[in-house]
């Protein structure tokens, strides 16, 4: 018996990193291009593929007539519906995906009475099974893809729709780049390249603040005028063990836009496969990323994985990122014999993971190198010790408190505009 549920654990595993290596392969290459047509054949591709389905279909979603128009198609039938057939929001599987925003699993079409039938009967081809999942960027609608017909089994299950519901995040991601791509080239406004970079960052460093029982966190991050490559990710896998990474690319404009989603769309597919080691974390990505994205120069990332469960808290930090840990009203800046050598995507990258006991009322202030490298008016750096110095003295919510250092740190300046993004990352054990 416990051979068998060992057998079954062991398998299990094995799927899961299977996937997750299609899904960080699949990650790099839907994002090694901004042009649409092309991006939106590769997701189809890598659709069939990963799913191995008979055919797959994207639709976009049409603003102005609140349609969904065929883009791609694949199979025998995909020359009858490409840009010739267009579906209402509600009508059929793809249109009821659309308007209810939630994915989909039928396996059997004919059945289910919001199947639309009209596609089949002009193009001869016969659906049998369907999965479908929108395609959605920040809560808005860009279309939907379906996968259709599995070619080794009767039907779809659980775990396929699980798989395609982190590869259609992954697709969304890099369809709104490559439409934010389009519309500056379009505009063709000499500042389109940096207003796109800006809009895609802006969707990277959101404002985060998250009050539990037992957390108290905050992120913030201040784009500069020449748009770098920064970032941020929370997420709680369960209560009470939480994942945040602060990260920063010195590449400006579109590209280092790009490169930060690309990294940032391969943690969160991690995240959705329920991969919790940082260090674990950082080697896929040093494994993929100068191959995939060539950002092996300059590249900081910090990932920490907080279980107050076990009032532990693990990380890695590679590059340039300051951890500060606040006890007993004191601040100390977390710097150890096992901090990362080199950068992510570096031949002689090595990951060095840190651990650490947590204790209540502690804190932790993570910010990226750019703010202790501020200067006054005179030239004078506002450097660590006068961040250390400021943050001891501060109380209040964390988002109190991070929104207090940026604004210190802005007074000092004097208001000069900056050259590199800021990124500050807080939370206290409560």
């Amino acid at each position: 018996m416990n051979e068998t549920i060992n057998l079954d654990k062991l398998e299990a595993l094995e799927r899961q990193v299977s996937n997750l290596s299609k899904l960080v392969e699949i990650n790099g290459i839907i994002n090694s291009t901004l042009n649409i047509n092309r991006l939106l054949s590769i997701i189809m591709e890598m659709i069939k593929d990963i799913m191995e389905t008979e055919t797959s279909s994207l639709l976009l979603y049409d603003d102005d007539s609140e349609e969904l128009v065929f883009k791609v198609a694949l199979g025998e039938a995909g020359d009858e519906l490409r840009e010739k057939y267009r579906v209402k929001l509600g009508q059929g599987i793809a249109g009821w995906v659309a308007q209810n925003r939630k994915n989909l699993l039928v396996n059997d079409a004919y059945e289910d009475p919001r199947f639309d039938p009209m596609y089949d009967k002009n193009t001869g081809f016969t659906t049998k099974s369907i999965l479908c999942a929108p395609l959605l960027f920040k809560g808005k609608l860009l279309g939907v893809i379906q996968a259709i017909n599995p070619l080794d089994k009767e039907g779809f299950d659980e775990n396929d729709i699980g798989l395609f519901r982190v590869f259609s995040n992954q697709a969304a991601l890099a369809v709104q780049n490559a439409i934010f791509f389009q519309k500056a080239i379009e505009e063709e406004r000499l500042d389109g390249e940096l207003q796109s970079a800006k809009i895609i960052q802006d969707s990277l460093t959101p404002s985060i603040d998250f009050i539990s029982d037992n957390l108290d966190i905050a992120a913030r991050s201040l784009s500069a005028r020449e748009v770098g490559g920064a970032f941020h990710f929370f997420r709680e896998f369960e209560k009470g063990i939480y994942l945040f990474t602060l990260g920063n690319l010195n590449v400006k404009g579109i590209p280092g836009a790009i490169r930060a989603s690309t990294i940032a769309g391969l943690i969160r597919a991690m995240y959705e496969l329920d991969i919790r080691e940082p260090d674990v974390i950082i080697d896929m990505i040093n494994n993929h990323c100068h191959e995939e994205i060539g950002c092996s120069t300059g590249f900081s990332l910090f990932i920490s994985l907080i279980d107050l469960n076990n009032m532990k808290i693990r990380f890695v930090n590679s590059g340039d990122a300051y951890p500060i840990l606040i006890r007993d009203n004191k601040a100390a800046y977390l710097r150890f014999l096992k901090r990362s050598c080199g950068y992510p995507g570096g031949e002689n990258f090595i990951a060095g993971k840190v651990e650490l006991d947590l204790h209540h009322h502690d804190s932790f202030v993570v910010f990226s190198s750019s703010l202790p490298e501020l200067r006054n008016t005179g030239g004078k750096p506002l450097g660590l010790s006068g961040i250390v110095r400021f943050i001891e003295k501060r109380t209040g919510s964390r988002g109190e408190i991070v929104d207090s250092l940026l604004d210190y740190a802005y007074n000092y300046t004097g208001g000069v505009e900056r050259r590199k993004d800021l990124s500050v990352v807080s939370f206290t054990v409560k």
